[in-house]
């Protein structure tokens, strides 16, 4: 589950999942709903390999990621077909198709960044530059 909650010039998403791998499935339908538009043609399947120091820096670098994709190949993520989470990062296959992708989200910003277990689920926190 995700929501979005108005934030000063950005845009905030909160995530909670029933797991770990969960909160990075739902940044992208997240970030899908804020982009996508336009899909047309045959599925893309882009791999993505991220390290950060940190959980909460590993999301940021992710959404990054999907923003770079649908900046640079006008990719409209759909879902992700692969995640393996290691140590300090990730390796994925994103899964989506080629459209007009709205140039909302200019990045994942570093303010107010979380990403921790609670109360039997996973919850997250990204402040998104719009």
């Amino acid at each position: 589950m995700y929501r979005f909650v108005d934030h000063t010039a950005e845009l905030e998403l909160q995530i909670e999942a029933r797991d770990e791998a969960g909160v990075y499935a739902e940044a992208l339908a997240a970030f899908a709903q804020l982009v996508g538009r336009g899909r047309r043609g045959v599925v893309l399947r882009r791999e993505v390999a991220i390290e950060a120091p940190d959980r909460p820096a590993l999301l940021a670098a992710f959404v990054d990621e999907l923003v770079f994709l649908a900046e640079t190949e006008g990719l409209v993520p759909e879902r992700l077909a692969e995640l393996e989470l290691r140590g300090g990062g990730l390796r994925a296959v994103v899964e989506g198709r080629r459209g007009t992708p709205a140039h909302l989200v200019k990045g994942a910003t570093l303010n107010d960044l979380r990403f921790a277990p609670a109360d039997g689920s996973w919850r997250a926190r990204v402040v998104l530059d719009v």
